[in-house]
């Protein structure tokens, strides 16, 4: 029996708006009726799948609201097409602001109220959503909507704990595609290619991808390749020039499309001071690519130390390097390494298993069983 299902997100290429985005599409597809709501396109969304309408939520302007309001322009969206498409259930990926404004669009609805999950993606409970001036309406939030998943066993436990949730919130696992993020064959090269994907936060430690960089370009040629941007570019750039690696860095900027890299990549970098799930990551093995990442967040669960990549203590960068240039300079041990991460991709963390597992989470909040 299909469903008609609304999916809010943030517009960006974060995890919450890809995944987000690739789930409404895999639902489309097996026949439920999508709406999608975002206050631009989602990068990776397809906005010809059959099933699937986009509403843009246009935000006002003014002198008294010069950053606009786009909470309320939401809440205002979803209760207006709610009613229109008698929508049986509301996702919301990322709690900030997505939670309140679906509670303030369901009040508005009377008894033709769509059910309300919720899926929280990382920062939105691990570090915002914790800001004195947004933790109160958060708590309320998620005690107030039908259901609250998480990607990860560890996400779960702290979204449970430190906003009281009656229960942990059920765990759906993130997922990739693997026929987009698939092994390319490299050409017979000397030089090691090291990619790192990210929003440039502080908390991506990007300046630690550069010292990684510079010490495994000290033992063999080597260049890195840095997707995405944001605050930390700045830096990262000065600390190339800095450590005379500057001519081996190829900052890429945001890509709508990152499968490219990834497959020229002989390592995946990911050195956060934390991770909930670690999305790229995850595409990064579904490529064959070995990761070497810190032991933090939900990380452990995504990366097998020692079989698909290796996991050590925030900014070991000495440690990071080493392994690195393990996998580098054996063959065999990385060759073992992209086949396991590959097999562990499409194995652990697949579309069908998630789109499974949010269909029995949306008929259990309806009532209408599995």
């Amino acid at each position: 029996m299909s469903l008609r299902i609304g999916v809010v997100c943030h517009a960006s290429l974060g995890g919450s708006g890809v995944i987000a985005s690739e789930l409404a599409q895999g639902l489309a597809r097996a026949g439920h009726e999508l709406h999608v709501f975002a206050a631009a396109p989602p990068p990776r969304l397809d906005v010809a799948t059959p099933n699937l309408t986009l509403h843009r939520v246009v935000t006002p302007t003014s002198p008294l609201l010069p950053a606009g309001e786009y909470a309320l322009a939401l809440a205002s969206t979803l209760a207006k097409v709610s009613t229109e498409a008698r929508l049986d259930v509301l996702h919301l990926h990322y709690a900030i602001p997505h939670a309140v404004s679906a509670l303030l669009a369901r009040g508005m609805l009377g008894t033709a109220r769509p059910r309300l999950v919720v899926t929280v993606h990382g920062t939105d409970v691990l570090t915002l959503g914790l800001e004195p001036a947004l933790e109160p309406v958060l708590r309320y939030a998620l005690r107030s909507v039908d259901a609250v998943t998480a990607p990860t066993r560890f996400l779960s436990a702290h979204a449970h704990a430190a906003f009281g949730l009656p229960q942990a919130p059920d765990v759906v696992g993130n997922f990739v595609d693997g026929a987009r993020f698939s092994p390319k064959p490299h050409s017979s090269r000397a030089e090691k290619v090291l990619v790192h994907d990210s929003n440039f936060r502080p908390l991506k430690r990007v300046d630690d991808v550069v010292r990684v960089f510079a010490k495994v370009r000290a033992a063999l040629p080597a260049r890195l390749v840095l997707v995405g941007d944001g605050p930390g570019r700045p830096q990262a750039e000065a600390l190339a020039r800095e450590l005379g690696v500057a001519d081996g860095v190829d900052f890429r900027g945001v890509q709508r499309d990152v499968a490219p890299a990834l497959h020229e990549a002989d390592v995946f970098l990911l050195p956060s001071e934390t991770e909930s799930f670690g999305l790229a990551a995850l595409e990064a093995l579904a490529c064959g690519v070995p990761v070497v990442a810190t032991r933090v967040g939900g990380l452990p669960e995504l990366v097998e130390d020692g079989v698909t990549g290796a996991l050590l203590p925030v900014g070991d960068v000495d440690g990071m390097a080493a392994k690195v240039l393990a996998l580098l300079t054996d063959d065999g041990a990385w060759q073992r390494a992209s086949v396991a991460a590959r097999k562990a991709a499409l194995t652990k963390w697949t579309p069908r298993a998630a789109l499974d597992a949010y269909e029995a989470v949306y008929r259990r909040v309806l009532g209408r069983g599995v």
